[in-house]
């Protein structure tokens, strides 16, 4: 990616009835638009909250972008991340990349087991913790 091109980000959560997880999608998604200034970020909802991916994907025209990400905020791979999720997007199975009303959209892995997952759980269980003292 050129450090100056822009691109859209579309940031796909599960949805659900409690609105924490809504509240979850978008402060990721906003953390996310920080640390990468050229994305033109968005969010999508499989079920329940709104908007749906593809309203979602819907709402980069007129944006400027042709290249678009959407990421799968999931832990791991699963029925969600492998079947539902790129089927609302138009992907067949073990396709990454498609093209949808004049985008180039790439679709990205969930977060899997990574250093910084490990990281981040190891800060919530030290958080835990300390609840002894």
């Amino acid at each position: 990616m050129e450090k100056s091109e822009k691109f859209g980000l579309l940031v796909v959560g599960h949805g659900s009835s409690q609105p924490y997880n809504k509240q979850l999608i978008e402060e990721v998604a906003d953390k996310l638009s920080k640390k990468m200034p050229g994305a033109v970020t968005r969010i999508g909802f499989m079920n329940i909250n709104k908007p749906s991916i593809k309203d979602a994907l819907d709402s980069f025209v007129g944006t400027g972008v042709k290249k678009i990400v959407v990421f799968p905020l999931f832990l791991a791979k699963g029925v969600h991340t492998t079947e539902d999720v790129p089927g609302l997007i138009g992907l067949g199975e073990g396709q990454r990349r498609i093209s949808y009303n004049g985008f180039d959209i790439v679709y990205a892995d969930p977060l899997g087991s990574d250093d910084l997952i490990a990281e981040l759980s190891a800060k919530r269980i030290m958080e835990a913790y300390r609840l002894f003292h």
